[in-house]
């Protein structure tokens, strides 16, 4: 097994501090003690600690994300790519830690726009992003027939899948924001797609 490099070190150690007690509590001199490394280290590898942010966003947006664009050659690839990808983003956002990380990553934000900003670019900014790449090569392959723009078309089905689970979550109301994952996905998607669809 190779060795952990000073970077891997830096973001692993980011992630656990920034999850146990939020971003704005977390200083360059308490994660180079936690990395094992000097400050200069990190600024050699990173601008600041929202650059910092976003990597570590961008990690955990990699459990859920795909990496190789899916097939949308048809409305049935389609609807199969936007299902497994939404499915997957669900049952993420239901995880506890994520949950945890989403609060406290809004509480820093008020104090520190910059945060709020570095988060949502790596968040919800890529995965409207992934959408929107499905949404255009259905598009371009005649999939989907309409001129709104795929970004437009991603937003929407974000709003369709997301809904008022988190925000319920966040004033305490429930614990779980999306209890029925695969029920909530099809529903969405095919919601989306009867509006954007060609008819045959």
């Amino acid at each position: 097994m190779g060795k952990t490099t000073s970077q891997d070190r830096i973001l692993h150690a980011a992630r656990r501090l920034f999850f146990e007690h939020g971003f704005g509590q977390v200083s360059t001199d308490v994660l180079a003690r936690e990395a094992a490394v000097s400050k200069a280290t990190i600024y050699r590898h990173f601008e600041n600690m929202a650059d910092i942010l976003r990597c570590v966003t961008e990690a955990e947006a990699l459990r859920f994300r795909e990496i190789t664009p899916p097939k949308t050659e048809t409305i049935a690839d389609l609807q199969t790519a936007l299902i497994q990808y939404g499915t997957k983003l669900l049952t993420f956002l239901n995880e506890a830690e994520t949950l945890e990380f989403a609060r406290l990553m809004h509480e820093g934000a008020r104090e520190n726009p910059d945060i709020g900003e570095a988060f949502f670019n790596a968040a919800y900014g890529q995965t409207q992003n992934d959408f929107a790449k499905m949404f255009a090569a259905a598009q371009n392959r005649g999939v989907l027939s309409d001129l709104t723009s795929p970004m437009d078309i991603a937003e929407d089905l974000i709003g369709l899948l997301e809904g008022l689970g988190m925000v319920r979550v966040q004033l305490g109301v429930i614990k779980v924001p999306y209890p029925d994952v695969q029920e909530r996905t099809t529903r969405a998607v095919n919601t989306i797609l009867k509006m954007h669809a060609t008819s045959r």
